[in-house]
């Protein structure tokens, strides 16, 4: 997994602009962010990498890098 490929399923998650994001970007901060876009980040890591990520995971991080050293932890 790259920090591109993790981008990109976050924004498709999201429905926001690749291109607008990036490992620094602080995703609660977005115009667009809301409870669903939780739900939606869960969703993602479950079906892009099959691991599940919490509420709480996505409360306690700031930025889209932290969401992916997560993600990479729980894969092992």
């Amino acid at each position: 997994m790259t920090i591109d490929d993790f981008i990109e399923n976050f924004a498709f998650a999201i429905e926001a602009e690749e291109n607008t994001l990036t490992p620094e970007t602080r995703f609660k901060e977005l115009p667009n962010w809301d409870s669903l876009n939780t739900l939606a980040v869960i969703a993602m890591a479950d079906a892009d990498y099959g691991i599940s990520l919490t509420g709480t995971d996505i409360q306690n991080s700031q930025t889209i890098g932290d969401l992916m050293r997560i993600t990479q932890e729980r894969l092992g």
